[in-house]
């Protein structure tokens, strides 16, 4: 594991129901066991974000203004959840996709990239209550982050 990871600047790309956005964060990278995690505050301080990728699987947990759990693996349904001030209910993923890789990063024994950059790449139909609330596409590009 590397114990203090690097620095990364992280580029999100979600569409949902066809309609793109793009946001830039500064976070961590860094490896533990056979896992990578990638942690990052939104922009608005209020909210961090923890994502934890293993071979085939994806974790997501947001918590602060709000606390989320998904968990993603392709062909799959996995149960969530979501709280905030306002509301709380579960929800649940179908994950049609998800793959990681790109940037030329190598991989070790575990499929993981044991450099920068890489990209992680998810689709999925969020369901809350049972019914489809939407479809998302998600890829995320993790690079180092430049001194100066």
């Amino acid at each position: 594991m590397e114990a203090s990871g690097k620095n990364i600047v992280l580029t999100l790309e979600s569409v949902q129901d066809g309609e793109r956005m793009t946001e830039t964060y500064r976070g961590q990278w860094f490896r533990k066991a056979r896992s990578v995690y990638i942690r990052y505050t939104e922009a608005d301080g209020e909210v961090r974000t923890l994502i934890r990728y293993s071979r085939g699987e994806l974790a997501l947990t947001r918590s602060g203004a709000v606390k989320m759990e998904q968990l993603f693996v392709a062909g799959q349904r996995r149960m969530g959840s979501y709280r905030s001030a306002e509301t709380a209910f579960r929800l649940e993923t179908d994950t049609s996709e998800l793959s990681i890789g790109g940037g030329g990063a190598e991989s070790d024994e575990n499929g993981l990239p044991s450099e920068l950059p890489f990209s992680l790449e998810w689709a999925y139909g969020l369901l809350v209550e049972e019914r489809l609330s939407g479809r998302f596409h998600i890829r995320l590009h993790i690079q180092e982050e430049l001194e100066g």
